[in-house]
């Protein structure tokens, strides 16, 4: 039975796509298709299906979620914006002429250009710019592992036969894939380690586990080993938001790897990232000193905008590793907890345009 979808992406484009044969079996196997037949090849996306109990797009999970002649559409997680806030934007704010401006009428607020560029430089800190990927795409793998890969998948369609991989070849592919996961999480979950396993054998089907009734979980588990390498390695490197888990900084008698781990929650992605290029924690400290003083003076808004960047790293490590009262945390850093401040963090999560009315309760602050 052939089975008919209608897909959307940006710019208002669309297409029709028509499966003879029935539907892809996985998620990752229809994201696949998409991503040929709408000419989306080196994308990262995800899939939304709409929702015919909310009249909503919804993050597509399973194929079974999907009917004939629903309409999907692609999300791409690739941002051309070099801006990150205290807690990360995963949305663009709208631009007005003003500086900054409430509309009661249609119930939407607006800042300018110059109150979302958080980051005055690509340098400035290692943040990361993306979430978790939905499915996970694969990195492109060297040569020579490519090559071995290719010719496993030819002879797998051919005659059936599976690929065992010899060490190097295995060592390089989860290599590949380590360097790839930490891009975006440096503790992924159990399940988002089956998201980059899955889509392994998804894409590389001779590498498919005989016996394995998920056919992936011997790589899951790899992953996890060569994962826990790679943070050691991070760790003798001084990578803060791996350190900061560190036995020397468990509490006296909790000294196991297990206990406590801080790490990043859902939707957070510069949980602890490191200092800007020179900076130190003294220079930082000055730095936060001097924003104090700053905020002393009128029509100041840029100057204590790039301070709070600069500082930005310098916040989060006080977050993560001292975990500070709130009455604390403001009489250190007052401008953040300023209606402009926490409107550049809030906004973009508000899908409900009339929450915003609630942000006139921030001038109690």
């Amino acid at each position: 039975m052939a089975f008919k979808l209608q897909v959307i992406w940006e710019n208002e484009n669309s297409q029709k796509l028509t499966f003879n044969d029935g539907l892809p079996a996985s998620v990752n196997e229809l994201s696949k298709k998409i991503e040929d037949e709408c000419d989306l090849q080196g994308q990262q996306f995800r899939l939304q299906y709409m929702d015919k109990d909310f009249n909503k797009f919804m993050n597509l999970k399973s194929v079974s979620s999907l009917s004939d002649k629903d309409t999907l559409r692609v999300v791409f997680l690739t941002s051309s914006a070099s801006s990150v806030s205290d807690v990360p934007v995963v949305s663009p704010v709208a631009h007005c002429h003003s500086s900054d401006s409430y509309d009661a009428d249609n119930e939407s607020f607006c800042t300018t250009t110059s109150d979302t560029d958080i980051l005055s430089s690509s340098d400035s800190t290692s943040a990361r710019s993306s979430l978790w990927p939905s499915p996970f795409v694969l990195p492109r793998f060297s040569y020579d592992v490519q090559l071995k890969l290719d010719q496993g998948n030819s002879a797998f369609r051919s005659s059936g036969k599976f690929l065992t991989p010899d060490p190097k070849l295995k060592s390089g592919i989860l290599d590949a894939l380590a360097e790839e996961i930490i891009n975006f999480k440096a503790y992924p979950s159990d399940s988002e380690f089956s998201d980059v396993a899955e889509a392994l054998v998804d894409k590389h089907p001779c590498l498919k586990e005989q016996g394995s009734e998920s056919g992936y979980s011997g790589w899951k588990m790899s992953l996890k080993f060569k994962l826990a390498n790679y943070r050691r390695t991070l760790r003798g490197l001084g990578c803060p938001e791996v350190t900061v888990n560190a036995l020397k900084r468990k509490p006296e008698g909790k000294h196991s790897p297990a206990y406590g781990i801080k790490k990043p929650k859902k939707a957070e992605v510069n949980y602890c990232p490191v200092f800007p290029q020179g900076e130190t924690t003294e220079s930082q400290e000055k730095m936060r000193v001097e924003l104090l003083a700053e905020l002393q003076k009128n029509n100041n808004n840029e100057i204590v905008r790039k301070l709070m960047d600069m500082t930005f790293a310098y916040r989060r490590h006080e977050v993560v590793h001292d975990s500070p009262f709130v009455a604390d945390f403001k009489s250190r850093w007052p401008a953040l907890f300023q209606v402009r401040e926490v409107s550049q963090w809030m906004f973009p999560f508000l899908n409900d345009m009339r929450a915003v009315q609630h942000m006139s309760l921030l001038n109690w602050l």
